[in-house]
Formats: structure tokens, C-alpha cells, sequence
């Protein structure tokens, strides 16, 4: 079984764009940039919203799988996440990605959350991630009623919730309202939380990094220790839509660290 590492103490998630998988071979620099996670001292896991592990990651670096759709509750996405499960140890499975926005109903997750997720914490030990939804009022109340579906035996280990800015606002306003929204969340389920996206969308750099660094700094104080990992978006060598910013991006077109990627591995 591959092992964990210790990460002194980091808590932040590479959110390993599938498509970097694919661009290997026409981005060769690519490799470079994946193997330098090998001795970063704050990274604590992968993740890519897929079931199988990207195989040019390092493998002292635990992988969190993820049941994106229903889809992957079958075929070959079910068979790579049952090889996960059988080869690394203390494996972490996150569900469900933005299933409000997916039309996937509370009722409907909740059954495949106990007839699909629930025997494998039972009979492999791994602990399960809530489905993840964003922060606006949708994807709160899909939250609250999944929630409200699973008896106390059938709650999830920890919860997956996702954060973006408004482009217009301040960075000093959204990290208030980041921490705020945050803290709710765990005062309402008091369930540990991975932030399993965060992002701002400024077209500014400096508020970009004012968002992100502040931020950062505020999930890893002791306070906050119910807040087990973050990732913030983006790991890709090109911006994925109009609303991410090109100014929150970790690599660059060559796949390169760009300076806040160096930062956020550690390396600056």
C-alpha cells in the first residue's frame, strides 16, 4: 500500500486539472512541476474530480478520489476507485460535485450515498466527503437537505464546500465573508470541512493575492483546525471559463509555477 507522508503541518490540496493528464506529452514541462510536490513541506493531498490517480504525481502524496457524478458509480470509473481504495491507506473519497447545479436531487444522492459509499467506509475504513456544493443559496439548501436525509451512523466524515468572490468586490470584504460563511457551516454540522474549491475572481493581481494568502493564512491558524484541507483553483495551463480569473492561476501555458503557484506549493 502506498504510505503517507508527513507534511508539517500543510493543509492545502493540489487541484490537479484532469486535463494536465492529457497535455503531458505536448507539455513536457509539465513533469517537472508535478514531480516538485515530491518535497513540498504545505502540500497534504491531490485531487482531480476523477476516480483514477494521475500517475505523474508523486506517490508519497495521497490521492483523494472523487465520485464527480453518478457516472463514476459504474464501469471503469468504479473499478479505479476500488483499486484506490485497495492500495493506499486511509483513503479519503469525496461525492458528488456541485450536484445542485447538476440536477442530481438530495433524495437521489442520499440512496446511492448509502447503497454505493457507506459499505466502503464500513468494510475498507476509508472516511467519505460530503457531496460538494458552492456557496450561493442553491447549493446551501441542497446541503441542508441532504443533511437532513442521514441519520447520525450515515453522516460524512467531513464536508466539502466550495467558495468564490465576486469579481467586484474587495478582497478585504470576501475574506470576511469567506471566514464568515465558513464558520457557519461548522457551527450548523459540526463536521471537520475541506474546502474543496476556493477562489477569487478579481481581474487584479493584487487582490487576487491579498484573497488568497489572507485566506490561506486564516484556515491555518489552531482556530481553525476543524478545517482540515483547502484547494484553491486554479492547477491548469489555461484559464477553464470566463468566470476564474487569469490572475489566480498556478501554472502558466508552459506549465510552469507561476509566482503564486511557487507560493502556494511552498517554494516561493
Amino acid at each position: 500500500m502506498l504510505s503517507q507522508r508527513d507534511y508539517g503541518g500543510g493543509k492545502r490540496i493540489i487541484l490537479w486539472e484532469t486535463t494536465l493528464s492529457r497535455q503531458l506529452s505536448s507539455i513536457p514541462a509539465l513533469f517537472g512541476s508535478a514531480s516538485s510536490l515530491a518535497s513540498s513541506p504545505v502540500i497534504k493531498s491531490i485531487t482531480n474530480w476523477e476516480t483514477t490517480r494521475p500517475q505523474e504525481l508523486p506517490a508519497n502524496l495521497p490521492f483523494r478520489p472523487m465520485v464527480r457524478t453518478p457516472q463514476h458509480l459504474e464501469g471503469a470509473n468504479w473499478d479505479a476507485l476500488m483499486q484506490v481504495v485497495v492500495s493506499q491507506k486511509d483513503t479519503i473519497i469525496h461525492f458528488y460535485n456541485e450536484p445542485e447545479r447538476l440536477g442530481i436531487a438530495p433524495a437521489d444522492a442520499a440512496i446511492m450515498w448509502r447503497q454505493r459509499l457507506l459499505p466502503l467506509r464500513n468494510t475498507f475504513g476509508v472516511k467519505l466527503v460530503s457531496p460538494g456544493c458552492a456557496s450561493d443559496p442553491g447549493g446551501s439548501q441542497w446541503l441542508a437537505t441532504f443533511m437532513s436525509m442521514l441519520a447520525d451512523s450515515e453522516k460524512p466524515d467531513y464536508l466539502n464546500l466550495h467558495f468564490y468572490t465576486l469579481p467586484s468586490n474587495p478582497s478585504d470584504q470576501e475574506i470576511v465573508n469567506a471566514q464568515n460563511f465558513f464558520n457557519d457551516k461548522y457551527t450548523t454540522y459540526k463536521t471537520p470541512i475541506i474546502v474543496g474549491e476556493i477562489g477569487c475572481t478579481s481581474r487584479d493581481p493584487s487582490e487576487v493575492d491579498k484573497f488568497t494568502k489572507g485566506v490561506a493564512g486564516w484556515f491555518d491558524l489552531p482556530a481553525q483546525s476543524w478545517v482540515a484541507e483547502y484547494g484553491f483553483f486554479g492547477v491548469s495551463t489555461s484559464v477553464d471559463d470566463n468566470w476564474v480569473s487569469p490572475a489566480a492561476q498556478m501554472l502558466d501555458a508552459t506549465g510552469t509555477w507561476t509566482s503564486l503557484g511557487r507560493w502556494w506549493i511552498g517554494q516561493a
